[in-house]
């Protein structure tokens, strides 16, 4: 950047510059400071990246900062939680960035941003929270999507076949432990050169040093971000069986080629991930000084087209050189172009920009966000975009579309455009403007695009205060469509969502109202209606304004002035839930609707829908329909309920994920405490099955006779401290294990936080490294959890203003809303809000006790099978 570098330096980022040729820096300015430096070296501010829109981009390494800029002493840091950084560097203008980005950050030709994280080889940073701030009932707090295509458990959410990893060194990598998915992901890059064969041209690269790797995903377009597949089937894109070989960045060259950064090192781990033990016998230095740089390229490209690409002085191109290089094939020299323009600010540059917005193309990209940069984009010139460039021509017009009309109305016929990403976009611009029309557009694309999570947020963002007038032109073109109900059911989560949103911002006054509309859709569209309604109740209990112990719905019905239409209306309510009961009992209905109707049935009083409900949760009904009655029985306040489904019988027959939706659901609910704790004291249930988080909660209740209940019954399962039981299981490290039993013991009892050789949910920490622990260490994190929380993995207890209660780990967050992972992977957002209070525990999610599940004998198996140990014959 003008003659000098951008360097990140933890804590701090530089302005470096050798203004004599020495290869020294004369010039050594701090541009920011603050960030973390508590983390390992990959878990630090990385990669400086000029992007499309002429920020530059930083990775917080996960560990976020408090950021101050030395040339702006007043302001207050900008506090990096969960987030990027970004800046200009000529203005001094800086923020926090969405992502949240690990060890990588890449740009595609349009300026889409990709980041990374140890487990995840390429993330799209695909919604702004900025977009979300716009709606305070917008319960998302999501602005990241991990790509990789085959579905997995979050929060990998793709880590099967799609990212699947094959090396050939002989290294003990995540092949070994994650079926062959990555644990060291770092370095992605999308390509953008042209030194490879076209078919690499937008796909990801990203390295795994632990494998002696890189590896490739093709992207393809996913409603408005991506999914990543695997381009080549058992065999990677670089692969070394030289264990030394540790690929840890890429980049693009002049010449168009991949060039890769090779740390080459006997050890890659850091010494912070290995016991004290190992690190006194482990070579931490091997290969320092012996790293190198490949340059990957196709063998075709002549050597006198190679010589002149790389020997190109472009600092002496002049400035319509550089704006015809907007236009090359080649990414490199188009963004090299771009930063040179943008240093110089030359006034010549603009009517050449301008006409290669009327050229279409990649020049056209570059030269929107070089003149929206400069101030110097006339609307002329953006409407010409919008056709030329238009996914991003709509997102530079959203700051206009107040006050120029004429924009609105070149936008408005992108509703219908055949690019889901477009559509997208449009949605975003739509909340920007009080024009009525935009209610229309953000209805068409709503119904259209129900499917993708990500355009109902943005469309969700953009009807703050028009709720009800986006519902009602919602329902017009469901209407309108006379569609099959296979069609329907793919809306049933953008009517569900509605209902929650509106829940959560209607007047009490326009409640019954609301809700007669709704009960009056016709039959067929009883899944619709049930969605809407679903939500609509979990809002209003959320709000904390459930009335009695009944139903919720019952209550805002019977709330309306009593006409003959109220009592329609508790005739129709009544009617519907006795269709619910018909569905969810229904074993010839798809799984999906029996869910939807028992979601409903949530809200209906117990004497109705209670015995149903208790019956399906019955082993040979599918485990989706016995968790969403457990589930639906859970919000019901009945005494039995509790005592019913925890019956010793009846829990120990329960899956691992039915037993958690048990414990789940009955603790959240303060009115079944007493029937849990009846359960643990008669030893129907086993104390171990409540986590320590829990058990907190229990023995610090408000109410006297439950904590004096729970207090008493967890001090005679815990007889003298934890290290002394430490000391005393000590013993089962002598017997002799069974790994393959193991497994099952792993499968039980520790499956619904961890996943190990494709077994199991990834909650909790990667346990990949455990196996380069000895078995003391192993046997301490499992007695004795709470002696060490990996970061990002403490866990909070969560209560709303109804009294409901979620424990788990914060997996996102914005200025409206929190989501929380739970056991099994189960994520739950809450609106600000509606939180009475979050609080932070000292406490892991992981059982204590769990010794108590198991015999010694299970527990030495147990650690066998995590140290990766094989069974002897």
């Amino acid at each position: 950047w003008r003659g000098g570098l951008i360097v990140t330096c933890a804590p701090d980022v530089l302005f470096l510059q050798d203004l004599d040729g020495d290869g020294q820096a004369d010039v050594r300015k701090v541009l920011f400071t603050g960030f973390s430096t508590a983390g390992s070296t990959q878990l630090r501010v990385s990669h400086p990246t000029l992007g499309l829109d002429n920020w530059v981009y930083l990775t917080s390494g996960l560990m976020g900062g408090s950021v101050t800029s030395p040339d702006s002493p007043s302001r207050p840091p900008v506090e990096l939680k969960r987030t990027d950084f970004r800046f200009r560097p000529d203005t001094n203008q800086y923020e926090a960035a969405d992502g949240g980005a690990q060890f990588g950050l890449t740009f595609d030709d349009w300026g889409r941003r990709f980041i990374c994280y140890n487990r995840v080889q390429v993330q799209h940073v695909v919604l702004p929270s900025r977009v979300l701030r716009r709606n305070p009932h917008l319960a998302f707090s999501e602005t990241v999507q991990n790509c990789p295509a085959e579905l997995a458990p979050e929060p990998l959410k793709g880590h099967g076949a799609a990212a699947r990893l094959y090396p050939i060194s002989s290294n003990v990598t995540t092949a070994d432990s994650h079926a062959g998915t990555f644990t060291a992901a770092c370095a992605v890059t999308i390509y953008r050169g042209t030194g490879l064969p076209a078919s690499y041209r937008g796909g990801a690269f990203s390295c795994d040093p632990t494998g002696n790797l890189i590896h490739f995903d093709r992207l393809e377009t996913n409603g408005a971000t991506f999914s990543a597949w695997r381009a080549r089937e058992g065999m990677e894109f670089v692969a070394s069986p030289d264990n030394w070989f540790r690929p840890v960045f890429l980049a693009h060259g002049p010449e168009g080629a991949l060039y890769v950064c090779d740390m080459y090192r006997r050890t890659i781990e850091h010494p912070d991930y290995l016991p004290v033990e190992i690190r006194k016998h482990t070579d931490f230095e091997g290969g320092k000084g012996m790293g190198r740089i490949y340059r990957i390229r196709r063998s075709d490209i002549p050597a006198a087209e190679l010589r002149a690409r790389r020997t190109v002085n472009v600092r002496q191109a002049t400035t319509a050189e550089l704006c015809g290089w907007l236009s090359d094939a080649d990414g490199w020299r188009r963004s090299t172009a771009q930063r040179l323009l943008l240093e110089r600010h030359d006034p010549e540059a603009i009517p050449l920009l301008e006409q290669a917005i009327e050229n279409g193309g990649f020049s056209a990209v570059h030269a929107l966000r070089l003149l929206d940069t400069w101030g110097a984009l006339s609307d002329a010139a953006l409407s010409r975009g919008l056709e030329t460039s238009p996914e991003i021509a709509v997102e530079i017009t959203e700051s206009r579309l107040q006050t120029s009309p004429v924009l609105f109305e070149r936008i408005l016929p992108l509703q219908t455009a055949a690019s889901a990403r477009l559509r997208f976009q449009v949605a975003i611009a739509c909340g920007a403007t009080t024009d009525s029309r935009a209610v229309e557009a953000l209805a068409r694309i709503g119904i259209q695009d129900a499917a993708d999570r990500w355009t109902r947020a943005a469309v969700f963002s953009s009807i703050s205060g028009r709720e009800t007038a986006f519902m009602d032109t919602a329902l017009r073109l469901q209407d309108e469509a006379h569609e099959e109900s296979s069609v329907m059911r793919q809306r049933l989560p953008l009517f569900s969502e509605l209902g929650r949103l509106m829940g959560a911002s209607v007047p009490e006054e326009k409640w019954p109202g609301l809700t007669r509309q709704w009960l009056q859709r016709p039959l067929p569209q009883l899944p619709m209606t049930a969605a809407f309604l679903t939500g609509f109740a979990d809002a209003l209990r959320n709000r904390g304004v459930a009335r009695g112990h009944g139903s919720v719905l019952a209550s805002v019905v019977a709330s309306g002035i009593d006409t003959p239409q109220t009592a329609q209306d508790q005739t129709r309510l009544a009617g519907l839930f006795r269709e619910a009961l018909r569905m969810a009992a229904d074993s010839q209905q798809p799984v999906e609707l029996r869910q939807i109707a028992l979601a409903l049935l949530a809200h209906a009083d117990f004497s109705q829908a209670g015995p149903v409900l208790l019956g399906l949760v019955d082993p040979q009904q599918p485990a989706e329909v016995q968790s969403g009655a457990i589930r639906a029985l859970g919000g019901m306040t009945d005494p039995s309920i509790a005592a019913t489904l925890l019956e010793e019988s009846q829990f120990a027959g329960y899956t691992p994920a039915l037993r958690e939706d048990v414990v789940s659901a009955l603790l959240s609910m303060s009115q079944h405490l007493p029937g849990v704790l009846a359960a643990l004291e008669s030893g129907a249930v086993p104390p171990a099955a409540i986590d320590p988080l829990r058990r907190k909660r229990l023995t610090e209740h408000p109410d006297g006779a439950l904590r004096e209940r729970a207090t008493r019954l967890y001090a005679s399962t815990q007889s003298g401290d934890r290290a002394q039981v430490y000391a005393e299981y000590k013993k089962v490290l002598s017997l002799v294990p069974n790994s393959d039993n193991g497994r099952a013991v792993f499968k039980k009892n520790c499956s619904v936080c961890h996943r190990l050789d494709r077994e199991g949910t990834p909650v909790g920490p990667d346990l990949f490294g455990i196996r380069n622990q000895p078995k003391e260490a192993i046997l301490l994190h499992i007695l004795i959890p709470e002696a060490e929380i990996t970061p990002g993995f403490g866990a909070y207890i969560l209560e709303t203003k109804a009294g409901r209660v979620v424990t788990g780990i914060i997996a996102s967050e914005t200025a409206t809303s929190v989501t929380l992972r739970q056991q099994l992977g189960k994520e739950e957002t809450v609106l600000r809000s509606e939180i009475e209070s979050l609080v932070s525990s000292k406490l892991s999610l992981m059982p204590q006790l769990l010794e108590k599940t198991m015999t010694p004998q299970e527990l030495a198996d147990l650690i066998a099978y995590l140290k990766g140990e094989k069974t002897s014959n």
